[in-house]
């Protein structure tokens, strides 16, 4: 069962859960509003640098303010666990928005419910064994979806005020609180720097694409990947992020986590870039990791992340060109059974032309993501400006 109150905020689902934490549903008792709130794990689970990460995310992001780049709310400790509270997207991920239908990707109702079926889908997968009566009982929607208008109905004397329990109180807010709780729990590093950080999977292939590496997309895959309404979603969706990098690249910084599951498309249709925790400022003299270890996903890292040398905008364009491959041609540009045949092939392979792996594949999209992935940072395009300008050729 999820917590019922973490600091000012009350839970009320959960959204997703993994080895570092779980994310809920949940809403400020202060304003009323909804939030999705990410409460790292404690004890043996805990990382020092994943609570750091955290800290660093709310910086990154509490002064930006763009339509394609999540915001954040509030961070702290609460009863021993980090939190970071940040806006709540209701959607999909980039690369299963671009999975749906023609139908339902040119529909509005048809978004919208896919949007539904997905958080029942996800609903069920948490409790398969949840029953009509249960559900009702915990104020849920009989078709697994959950309901705010209770919580929208509920009285003014309801919200948060120094009349809550002491447990309830048993919180601090801001990154500083954060910090302090990570120095507590941090013990001297013994990992090799060749082992990654442990929050960051070598995920190739990804989930669900369970295939011998190599294989080319069958002619109905290819047809799949073709269809015109999808075609024109990519191009939109990648229009929207490339206008996100260009906002946090004006602002001196770098995401240095590109993939498709931090690209979430709600149901107006808005590419919201996420997840900022590995997000390093380019004025930051420092060197690109504390200690030599990678940061990023193995399967999306440029080139200049595998050698550990000096990161900027154009590492993001990397990883830009990587989601763009990929979902031009239904295959990453490398693939490896391991982090070191990867990086091998990432730093002396040249990829598979995507018109080889795809012929019908629309040419000015594919030359956008060539160029994106090429290895030297300067035969790429310079800035996320120039990408946008490409795209709208297409």
């Amino acid at each position: 069962m999820p917590p019922k109150v973490i600091g000012p905020y009350r839970v009320l689902e959960t959204l997703g859960s993994g080895g570092a934490g779980t994310v809920y549903r949940a809403i400020d008792r202060r304003t009323g509003d909804d939030a999705a709130l990410k409460l790292l794990s404690t004890g043996p689970a805990l990382d020092p640098r994943a609570t750091r990460r955290l800290a660093r995310e709310f910086e990154t992001l509490q002064n930006l303010s763009h339509p394609n780049v999540v915001r954040v709310y509030d961070t702290g400790v609460f009863q021993g666990y980090p939190y970071l509270a940040m806006e709540l997207v209701e959607g999909l991920t980039l690369r299963h928005y671009l999975s749906l239908s023609d139908e339902d990707l040119k529909s509005d109702h048809g978004l919208v419910r896919a949007i539904s079926l997905h958080r029942q889908a996800m609903n069920t997968e948490r409790d398969p064994d949840a029953s009509v009566d249960e559900a009702e009982e915990n104020d849920e929607d009989p078709s697994g979806l959950f309901s705010l208008a209770t919580f929208g109905e509920e009285p003014i004397s309801d919200e948060f005020s120094s009349s809550a329990s002491d447990d309830e109180e048993e919180y601090e807010s801001g990154p500083d609180s954060v910090r302090r709780f990570a120095a507590l729990a941090d013990e001297p590093d013994t990992n090799n720097a060749l082992t990654g950080e442990n929050a960051l999977p070598f995920d190739v292939p990804g989930p669900g694409e369970h295939r011998a590496i190599g294989l080319r997309p069958s002619e109905v895959e290819l047809a799949a990947l073709n269809r015109g309404e999808r075609v024109g979603r990519l191009k939109d969706a990648m229009l929207q992020l490339t206008e996100a990098l260009a906002y946090i690249h004006g602002h001196g910084l770098i995401h240095r986590d590109l993939k498709p599951t931090n690209v979430m498309v709600d149901e107006d249709r808005t590419v919201r870039l996420m997840d900022f925790g590995l997000a390093k400022f380019l004025a930051d003299d420092s060197a690109v990791t504390a200690d030599g270890r990678l940061v990023g996903t193995f399967r999306y890292m440029a080139p200049e992340q595998v050698l550990g040398e000096q990161l900027d905008a154009r590492t993001d364009l990397y990883g830009l060109g990587v989601i763009l491959y990929e979902l031009l041609a239904g295959r990453p540009p490398f693939e490896a059974k391991t982090p070191y045949e990867l990086w091998q092939k990432v730093l002396e392979t040249e990829p598979a032309s995507l018109a080889s792996m795809n012929p019908k594949v629309d040419r000015t999209l594919a030359r956008v993501a060539m160029k994106l992935i090429r290895k030297e940072p300067g035969d790429r395009f310079q800035t996320a400006e120039e990408v946008y300008e490409a795209l709208l050729q297409a």
